[in-house]
Parts: C-alpha cells; structure tokens; sequence
C-alpha cells in the first residue's frame, strides 16, 4: 500500500549533492528564476546530480566491482551492462540537446546517428562517418537494449592490447565494430562534461532553451 507521505510529497527528479537536503524535486525546478545567472548555475547542478547519480555513478561502480573480480579471476563481467547504461546516457543527451521529452519514433535511428555523428561535442570526433554511427545504433545500442546481445560480428571488449584511447575498431567491411568499453565510456563522460560546461556558460548559445524544454516536460511543468 502506498502511504499518504508517500503521495503528498514532492516529485523527486534526482539526488541532490547536499546532504541535507537529500533530494532535489520538480517543485525546486519550478523555483528557479532563470532569467537570474544564479539559478542557472543551480539548474546545471540539477541536471548534473540527475545524471550523476542516475547513470555515472551507477558504471563507476560497476566497473570497480569489474577489476575487483577481475584481479581474484582474470575475467571480465559488467562490460555489457555498462555499455547498456552509456547507450541510455547517449540518448538522454541526445534529447536534451533538442529539448524534447523523447526520441522521435519511427525516426529514432536517424536521430541516434545524427546525435553521434553530427550534433555531438565531442563523440563526433569518433564518429566522423555516418555510417560508423549507424553501425553502432543497430549492432550495438539495439543489440544491447532490445536483445541483450551485440548483433553481427560487432563486439564489446575491455580494451585493445595496446592501451589506445581509440574508443572502437570500425570494420573492414563496414558491417560491425569492436567496442573498447572502458575507452568509449571515456568521451561519454567527456560529452556530458562539455554539455555541462555549455549550459554553465552559455557557450555556444541555443542550447539553455532546449534544456529548459527538457526540465520543463521532466517536471511537470505546463506551458
């Protein structure tokens, strides 16, 4: 049964980094002045608790567990999981960057793709053929989020023997991929970190909109 403090209470949208106030709610989302630089800056730490503590905390601690096991047995487990979460992110950001409440459907491959190859801070540099971006929308983030598998003969490994930072290994063929987790969850955190840094400074500009749009849907917020 769900208690009556239960349904009273305000709508939590993420953890907040302040302990003493636990969590932050769609009724401190609808507080915020934004035509005030103050409040813009304590949106930002919004969306950032939001995704911290929803996504990037979730893999750093999975990724700790993943060499704890891996030191006792020489052997990998989480990479999947992971790279599921990291998918999630990705789509996230994606909608977040065009201020809708979610990905377009019949056209979320489209959208996907233009995300990582074109609308991107800094994955587009990784991705700079569309159809490197394609192949990982269907054999990748598909595989993972709708069969629990990669499909083709794409691959998801910890990292390539030579340490490079290169997130993946794009085929001869351009059917498939390798996907080096450890380095490709890297330029996800960096284009999280580079949207934050946007949205702090307003630079480039347009983007605030979009974000206010999101927040708006996320909260309940009516126009």
């Amino acid at each position: 049964m769900i208690s009556k403090e239960s349904e009273n209470r305000p709508m939590w949208i993420a953890p907040c980094r302040y302990p003493e106030k636990r969590y932050w709610t769609a009724e401190d989302w609808k507080a915020l002045d934004l035509e005030n630089e103050g409040d813009w800056q304590t949106a930002v730490e919004i969306f950032e608790d939001r995704i911290r503590y929803r996504y990037l905390d979730a893999i750093e601690e999975l990724q700790r567990s993943d060499n704890a096991f891996y030191n006792l047995r020489a052997q990998r487990r989480f990479g999947f999981s992971m790279m599921a979460l990291d998918c999630l992110l990705i789509e996230t950001l994606a909608q977040f960057y065009k201020g809708i409440p979610e990905s377009p459907r019949k056209k979320n491959r489209d959208f996907y793709k233009d995300f990582l190859f074109k609308d991107s801070f800094v994955m587009k540099k990784y991705f700079d053929q569309t159809l490197k971006a394609e192949v990982f929308y269907d054999t990748i983030r598909c595989g993972i989020l709708h069969q629990a598998e990669t499909k083709e003969e794409s691959t998801i490994w910890y990292r390539n023997q030579g340490h490079s930072v290169e997130p993946f290994i794009f085929s001869e063929d351009g059917k498939s991929m390798r996907v080096y987790w450890f380095n490709f969850h890297k330029i996800v955190k960096e284009e999280f970190d580079a949207y934050c840094v946007c949205l702090r400074t307003n630079q480039p500009p347009d983007y605030r909109g979009n974000f206010k749009k999101k927040m708006d849907n996320i909260c309940r917020v009516t126009p």
